[in-house]
């Protein structure tokens, strides 16, 4: 029950990053928030399947359940790195520009989910759940 406890208090503080501005142009006058991973499905089922995998005693299938929504959310984020300003400003992929416009919040974000991740695999083998 404590290991539950720690991690959904890790992954919650993860999450809470997406409240932070990550992409722009100046602070304050153009801004997207991390709330925009939001719109997308598979960040929303990734989000899902992360607390699933935390949440329930199946063992290692338990464990697969998390890692794969740890990682597909921090597959997502970079998604959205990648493609946020596509319908909003540029029209195309540019890498330049999205790393032009991201905000030290996104990259912030970015290690938390994968803090978040590590101390996940770390307590799972610490507790050895595969047996």
């Amino acid at each position: 029950m404590k290991r539950k406890i720690i991690m959904s208090v890790a992954l919650s503080l993860s999450l809470l990053t997406m409240l932070l501005p990550w992409f722009g142009g100046m602070k304050g006058v153009e801004e997207v928030y991390g709330v925009i991973l939001l719109d997308n499905p598979v960040a929303l089922t990734c989000i899902i399947l992360a607390c699933v995998g935390i949440w329930t005693n199946f063992g290692y299938n338990s464990e697969i359940i998390g890692s794969i929504g740890m990682i597909g959310i921090i597959v997502m984020e970079i998604y959205e790195f990648m493609t946020w300003h596509i319908l909003t400003i540029s029209g195309q992929f540019d890498l330049n520009l999205s790393i032009a416009l991201c905000y030290p919040e996104f990259y912030l974000a970015l290690v938390c989910i994968v803090v978040t991740y590590i101390i996940y695999k770390y307590t799972n083998k610490k507790m050895n759940l595969t047996q």
